[in-house]
């Protein structure tokens, strides 16, 4: 039973976690070049549930039947877990933002961290500090600042950088050159299960199942990527633009 749940959620994913994973990177900048990093990254409710859901699962494969005092007792120990797991989440997350800081540049700063709850999510607000816009980099793919949480460093995914040049003026420049699309060309080779390769599917498929759900939930992030600036924008190229924020 457990087996068929984690194939039926891990169908269902894309279609229920659309959006569960929200990171919000805005980039001031100064006349001089200078300027701060101001990142949002919030995971939902139903987020946090799954994670808490998969935890139980896992904690619980494998326990036999007790009896209903031992029941009772398991639940209210699952509702306190869950409360603290969802807590220790957001505390790692605020840990962590201090060593995105090198993520972003070795030349950009850690100033603060902050953790962050709505009515539907929870996670960190974090600032960063930088002199220099041309040496900051911008990795532009989903889960980048999640992966820790969730994945294994050899999972994680592909580094994709949005990079700067900054010239100063009057009026200054500043070029943003986006990463380079590169189709993935070839057909993946195919091959029939035989019967050693179910039976050992079958047996890592309960231990395998939760990260590797976890890491498609990746390909739902959304992340939204702003640059803010002190000043008038007298030309951009930018497709969208609000008085001096270029999205």
């Amino acid at each position: 039973m457990r087996r068929i749940f984690c194939t039926a959620l891990s169908i269902l994913m894309p279609v229920l976690l659309s959006g569960c994973i929200q990171d919000t990177i805005v980039i001031h900048v100064k006349p001089d070049g200078g300027g701060s990093i101001e990142e949002t990254c919030l995971l939902s409710d139903t987020m946090f549930d799954l994670m808490e859901s998969i935890a139980g699962s896992v904690a619980g494969s494998g326990k036999g039947e007790g009896v209903q005092d031992s029941k009772n007792a398991t639940k209210e120990s699952s509702r306190k877990e869950t409360k603290r797991t969802r807590e220790d989440v957001i505390a790692k997350m605020v840990k962590d933002a201090e060593k995105r800081a090198e993520t972003f540049g070795s030349t950009v700063r850690f100033i603060s961290a902050k953790p962050v709850k709505t009515d539907t999510a929870g996670g960190y607000n974090a600032v960063y500090a930088f002199q220099d816009i041309s040496q900051v980099r911008v990795n532009v793919n989903p889960g980048a600042s999640m992966n820790g949480q969730i994945a294994e460093k050899s999972d994680s995914p592909k580094e994709e950088y949005l990079l700067f040049k900054f010239t100063k003026g009057p009026p200054s420049k500043l070029v943003v050159t986006l990463p380079e699309e590169k189709e993935i060309g070839g057909d993946k080779a195919k091959t029939q299960d035989t019967a050693k390769d179910v039976a050992d599917k079958s047996n890592k498929e309960t231990s395998d199942q939760a990260p590797e759900m976890m890491k498609n939930i990746f390909q739902d992030m959304k992340i939204e990527i702003a640059l803010q600036f002190e000043g008038t924008i007298l030309k951009t190229n930018a497709a969208y633009i609000d008085v001096s924020t270029v999205t």
